[in-house]
């Protein structure tokens, strides 16, 4: 991780939009967004921090919802222990001073069986990815000095919306000097959540031959992202223990 983040530098020091397609799941992608934070605040940088989090989580207050304990078939790595770690840290950051705004950028989260609260319905009609740009605009326009620092799976983090409107793409027009990048992995585990009614698992993580480290380009590829960050070997976040 230290080679990702000596890379990043020239981008935090910039105070630029960055965008991170995380491959969900790892220890490894959150602990790099919280040593970026450290890195900000330290050189005296507010930040902002947007997680796929639902917005009806108050994550300004830590992981205390109902979303970090959800049924073990729902919990993906969106809710793991790194995830619900991370936002306790930066609640208690921000508590303790620093200038740390942290956004649940998703859509609402409603248990399953359970009834949609009446000031939902209207947000049921939008797309995940344009509430998710809604409510981090929302703070970056308060915040307009600020390091934009972006957590997501990599569908929205593209900047390509020929498909539909992703997040990169309705944000890239605002803020041209975003920087989107893919998080690859390189060996180890994640953890996976197979979709099909069970609980997820420790899986296997293929072995790429990438260089550890961050790489960007000027313009994105073909998959919408600028360039990738490689964090190398991980190791899987099981569900969040709260």
């Amino acid at each position: 991780m230290d080679d990702a983040l000596a890379d990043l530098e020239p981008l935090l020091t910039r105070r630029r939009v960055i965008l991170i397609g995380e491959p969900q799941g790892t220890n490894e992608f959150p602990a790099l967004v919280a040593a970026m934070v450290d890195q900000l605040v330290a050189s005296g940088t507010s930040v902002i921090v947007g997680l796929e989090v639902p917005m009806t989580e108050e994550i300004e207050r830590g992981a205390v919802g109902s979303f970090w304990s959800r049924s073990t078939e729902f919990q993906d790595g969106r809710s793991s222990q790194a995830m619900a770690d991370l936002v306790n840290e930066l609640a208690q950051r921000r508590r303790d001073g620093d200038p740390i705004e942290t956004v649940a950028m998703d859509g609402p989260w409603v248990a399953p069986g359970s009834k949609v609260p009446l000031e939902h319905l209207d947000l049921l009609d939008r797309s995940r990815d344009e509430l998710m740009a809604a409510n981090l605009l929302q703070v970056m326009d308060r915040t307009p000095r600020a390091c934009t620092i972006v957590l997501a799976g990599s569908m929205h983090t593209s900047v390509n919306g020929s498909a539909w409107r992703t997040l990169g793409s309705i944000l890239l027009p605002w803020f041209p000097i975003l920087v989107s990048l893919m998080g690859q992995l390189t060996g180890g585990e994640r953890w996976l959540l197979p979709g099909t009614g069970e609980p997820g698992h420790a899986a296997a993580v293929p072995q790429l031959d990438l260089p550890a480290g961050t790489l960007w380009a000027d313009e994105p590829g073909a998959d919408g992202h600028h360039g990738y960050v490689n964090l190398g070997a991980v190791t899987a976040s099981p569900p969040a223990d709260v």
